[in-house]
């Protein structure tokens, strides 16, 4: 039978068969309880104390009606409508199936509910406190409600689930969605939420673009601009949708910013470029400038002096009597990072340009990725300026190759060979011993190289690190991750010493940068020697060397690199293909597609390679690490047989050696290098060669 009792006099029974959740979104329970009362009577069971009830079926309502009480919405003596039953048996079978045989509602069902309250004028906030849901929740509702026809209707009929209907609704844009729903339906794991917002966004700009940082979000509303909220992701994951508006928006604060900039410094020309880098190719279309260094004045040789000792006295100070992790320790480590930054602001002075060669220079700017606007660290002019100063180029009838001065001129042509070779021994010797200086000196010949690439330096040393040639002249890959990160390295080497006007100047120069930028050099220099070369079996661009390299810097390849359709799938043969997608998903991925036309096989293999194909999540993975065995660094070197270099001398150069001509010791092991494997055929070989 059905009676009021009071919420206090009804208890939870320990036969209510929900044992897990029970209080799960209490509070938003209640409040839907609060605004439209109690839908459903409680099930309860007489205890023995008189008007006293134990609740078997309806703990979240009782829970829920608790909390209105002491939370004062409801008064301490309301009453309930409950259901009365006497059987235990019954009571117990009536809670089984209340909580087995409940349904929960259509998501469908629910964002038509909702929207039928929005339609006849209430406010999100409203139906969120009646319903005791959250706003967003609301507004979510609201918007798949307003899915493309197709969706909604595949979204109630179950053909769709809930986080699929979501993916359609990060565009409000009714046609894309039906559109591209009917390209997903029938597709191979068209319900793939990633690929379907993928498939919607495409074009647009996420608001952390640093384009989108670049030119601010008000701004481009202003324009015109159109901004697609994802109601089911982070505010950060909104879509600009107007590119033609962002790239001009962008173009034009660039453009000011350039224009500002050249004024401001006295610049010839300050060019924009709409990237987060300068490519090389802009760069070499001109001529970098180095500013020459002035002396230091008095007063800077004192101050630099100052700071020095002072830098001295700190460390020592560090070593000894400074404890670790102390206030004391960490203010000293402050100061020493502010020496530091005083020593560089000296020397960065003695670098200013003179206003007359200012009005000859530019530079570029370009975008960061946080948003802000990088002026590039150098200087450049379209013609190259040249001081008396200037060390002599070849051609300038001045030099070139001839002994001048006092003593060139009373000597012999002999004697001063003998002479400059012995005094390069005692200077060979001496070098040699001094293995700092060496490692300095190693690394700025080599950095020499870098700087003045287009330009002839006489230093007099056979160690060059001249960038290694690209076997195709015309290979451009400025927009690929590598390319751009060398790009930023280089820009990052510090070239305060190059604008010296003496090789010795700019030695001394070099040698006083701090280790960091030294090594900085170094690495950059060797790095620019290394030769194009592949994981492929035979052939001049095998190097188990490289790969070896490749190892033991553990590099992920496909982080860097990804294969399209025009730099890989396009140019190899359908066989290669389909061997890769049997790689990635296996026979039956390779079966799919194995009459497919060679130019919709490579789309193909590059839409999956680059994490945009319809696949389960695992072929997804596969896909994004999938490489060509080429661009592995799995290749192991083999041992080489012992060869001379003069095996691989032109037939020009071997004319110049005598038929009849002994191999010398010092040709074995000096002139002629041995390449050795470490067998035991090479003592043979070594034997031979002697």
């Amino acid at each position: 039978m059905i009676q009021s009792v009071k919420v206090k006099n009804l208890s939870l029974s320990k036969d209510n068969v929900r044992k897990s959740n029970r209080d799960v979104d209490i509070e938003s329970f209640a409040a839907n309880i609060a605004a439209h009362g109690l839908l459903q009577n409680l099930v309860v069971t007489p205890l023995k104390k008189p008007g006293h009830f134990s609740v078997k079926a309806g703990g979240r309502r009782l829970r829920a009606l608790q909390h209105l009480i002491a939370t004062d919405v409801l008064p301490a003596n309301h009453e309930v409508h409950v259901l009365v039953l006497d059987d235990e048996g019954v009571s117990s079978e009536a809670s089984l199936a209340e909580n087995f045989g409940r349904v929960p509602m259509n998501p469908a069902d629910e964002c038509t509910a909702f929207k039928h309250f929005i339609d006849k004028g209430a406010d999100a906030e409203d139906v969120a406190k009646r319903f005791g849901v959250t706003m967003r929740f609301v507004e979510q509702r609201v918007r798949l409600a307003e899915l493309a026809p197709a969706v909604f209707q595949a979204l109630a009929a179950g053909e769709i689930t809930l986080g699929v209907a979501q993916a359609y609704a990060v565009t409000p844009d009714t046609e894309r969605q039906a559109r591209i729903f009917e390209t997903m339906k029938n597709a191979y794991y068209g319900s793939n939420p990633d690929n379907i917002r993928r498939a919607l966004l495409n074009g647009s700009v996420k608001a952390t673009d640093a384009k989108a940082r670049f030119i601010g979000r008000d701004v481009y509303l202003e324009a015109g601009g159109r901004v697609e909220n994802d109601l089911f992701g982070s505010e950060a994951e909104e879509s600009w949708v107007d590119i033609d508006i962002i790239d001009t928006l962008t173009a034009k604060k660039l453009e000011d910013a350039a224009a500002d900039i050249a004024k401001t410094q006295g610049l010839a020309f300050v060019t924009p470029v709409l990237g987060t880098s300068v490519p090389y190719d802009l760069e070499r279309q001109l001529h970098q400038y180095h500013a020459p260094l002035r002396p230091l004045t008095d007063e800077e040789q004192s101050l630099v002096e100052a700071l020095a000792a002072e830098n001295d006295t700190i460390e020592e100070q560090l070593e000894g009597e400074i404890a670790d992790a102390t206030d004391e320790a960490t203010a000293a480590y402050t100061r020493l990072e502010e020496i530091e930054r005083e020593v560089d602001a000296i020397q960065a002075a003695r670098a200013a340009v003179d206003p007359e060669v200012a009005s000859q220079l530019g530079t570029f700017v370009y975008i960061g990725t946080d948003g802000e606007v990088r002026v590039h660290a150098r200087l450049f002019s379209e013609q190259p300026i040249r001081s008396g100063d200037d060390e002599q180029r070849p051609g300038d009838g001045k030099n070139d190759g001839d002994d001048t001065g006092e003593a060139g001129v009373r000597l012999s042509a002999t004697l001063v060979d003998e002479l400059a070779t012995q005094r390069r021994q005692i200077l060979a010797a001496h070098i040699a011993n001094d293995q700092p200086l060496a490692l300095d000196l190693a690394i700025f010949l080599m950095a020499i190289e870098v700087v003045f690439a287009n330009s002839y330096v006489r230093d007099h040393s056979t160690l060059k690190a001249p960038a290694a040639a690209f076997p195709i002249f015309t290979f451009r890959d400025e927009d690929s991750a590598a390319s751009a990160t060398i790009d930023e390295q280089k820009q990052a080497l510090d070239t305060s010493w190059a604008g010296a006007s003496t090789l010795s100047e700019r030695f001394d120069a070099f040698r006083a940068l701090d280790e960091e930028a030294r090594a900085a050099w170094l690495a950059f220099a060797v790095a620019q020697t290394l030769e194009p070369t592949l994981n492929i079996v035979g052939g001049g661009r095998q190097n188990g060397f490289h790969d070896h390299l490749g190892r033991m810097l553990d590099i992920d390849v496909a982080r860097w690199w990804r294969p399209s359709a025009q730099n890989f799938f396009g140019r190899v043969k359908k066989d290669v293909m389909l061997e890769a997608l049997e790689d990635i998903g296996g026979p039956i991925l390779r079966g799919r597609y194995k009459d497919a036309k060679k130019s919709e096989l490579a789309a193909t293999c590059a839409s999956l390679c680059s994490g945009n194909g319809i696949v389960e999540a695992e072929v997804k993975e596969k896909a994004l690490a999938w490489l060509p065995d080429a661009m592995r660094f799995d290749g192991v070197e083999k041992p080489e047989s012992l060869r001379l270099r003069s095996d691989f001398v032109t037939d020009s150069e071997d004319e110049d050696r005598d038929d009849g001509d002994l191999l010398t010791d010092h040709e074995t092991l000096g002139g002629d290098e041995l390449v050795t494997d470490g067998t035991d055929d090479d003592v043979e070989d070594l034997d031979q060669a002697a």
